[in-house]
């Protein structure tokens, strides 16, 4: 039913359609079964080799993907098991519309790292090859990862943007197997870009406990906004917590008839207001309920049940720069007073390993922390 997709929303008539809930499709421009030219890691590679003044005229050409021991590759590298670890590839990117780019995700299928460069400036790289902005040696091994069925997409860093030109573009990329006896080795890059990242649609609907909880979604996670600004009946209310969520309460909502917006600022200075207003409306009847406290622990997103949602929330904030969590005690799974790995293996154990439980207040019921040794942040959970 379209009240089921669209919330609480109020829809009038024939305008049950809106054009901010059409999600922006991506424009996929560099797919797999290209040409680039490569280089064997028997040595390092030249220093500026990444660069767009490169002469790569001495470089092998082949199709990606680019490795060995798997159904994926259309260049199969039959020397590199045994003699050396790592792969450097070069495409040429051709960019006719500058204005036309709002944003840009490179994909990857990878086993097991590689480290990107977009005109020599680095744009993206795999866990598996350590800390962003570290080099690489030739003989620099990656952690173990397995190729994925399809592209694991990464942001573009602001740096990479910044140097995205008209014209001539090159895309560097070195792949980096895990040791030299490896059964295998994947390297497949993609490329899309939007000319739309502002969130696409927004819900309010009224807390049981009382007040207001806007809902928006985003495109691209993290997204990439400089700032958000909600509003309702055209009065400024606030901001989220952080730019990169995508939830605000308006505690103090009286009753009566109520108009939300929210005006989200991107990082390319983009005012969403102007490409895709996003705006709600609802009713409040009655007198407003006294908010309850505490929270759900385990309830990492904020959504009222704890399931494995949570679980990848806790990892993509931890270590893909995903959204906060707006109640840092409700991710501390295991109530140890900080949020890190153990927490998201310990939910996950619970969930499909029948480990332990969650401390109080526990997964089902809302409640406070007993746990006064911490130093978390301030507890703002909303689903209670």
């Amino acid at each position: 039913m379209l009240s089921a997709l669209l919330g609480c929303m109020q829809l009038a008539g024939a305008d049950l359609l809106k054009a901010q809930d059409k999600l922006p499709e991506p424009v996929l421009f560099l797919d797999e079964g290209e040409e680039y030219t490569y280089f064997r890691g028997t040595e390092e590679p030249p220093v500026d080799w990444n660069t767009l003044e490169f002469d790569d005229f001495d470089w092998e050409v082949g199709n990606s993907g680019f490795g060995y021991g798997d159904v994926d590759d259309n260049t199969i590298i039959d020397d590199m098991q045994n003699s050396y670890l790592s792969i450097y590839i070069r495409k040429f990117i051709n960019i006719d519309d500058l204005g036309a780019i709002n944003f840009i995700q490179l994909g990857m299928r990878y086993d097991d790292g590689f480290i990107a460069y977009l005109n020599g400036v680095e744009i993206a790289r795999s866990l598996s090859m350590g800390p962003a902005g570290i080099p690489a040696n030739f003989d620099t091994p990656a952690s173990d990862h397995e190729s994925t069925p399809t592209p694991e997409w990464f942001n573009f860093s602001l740096d990479a943007l910044d140097v995205l030109q008209e014209g001539e573009n090159i895309l560097a990329i070195e792949g980096h197997n895990t040791n030299l006896t490896s059964s295998d080795f994947t390297l497949i890059p993609y490329l899309r870009y939007y000319d739309n990242v502002c969130p696409y649609r927004m819900t309010c609907t009224e807390r049981n406990s009382g007040g207001v909880r806007l809902v928006w979604y985003n495109v691209i996670t993290p997204p990439p906004y400089e700032s958000i600004d909600v509003y309702r009946n055209g009065e400024f209310l606030g901001n989220p917590s952080t730019p990169r969520s995508r939830i605000f309460t308006d505690q103090e909502a009286p009753p009566g008839e109520h108009v939300y917006e929210i005006s989200v600022t991107t990082l390319d200075g983009t005012n969403c207001s102007e490409v895709n207003p996003l705006s709600c409306t609802i009713v409040l009847e009655g007198e407003k309920i006294p908010p309850a406290t505490g929270f759900r622990r385990g309830d990492a997103d904020d959504s009222g049940v704890v399931n494995l949602t949570d679980g990848i929330f806790i990892l993509s904030w931890l270590f893909r720069g995903g959204g906060s969590p707006t109640c840092q005690d409700s991710s501390d799974a295991d109530d140890n007073g900080a949020i890190n790995l153990t927490d998201a293996i310990f939910l996950l154990v619970h969930l499909f390993r029948t480990g332990p439980a969650p401390p109080a207040p526990g997964m089902q019921n809302c409640g406070a922390d007993g746990t006064s040794d911490d130093t978390l942040a301030d507890c703002d959970y909303n689903s209670c």
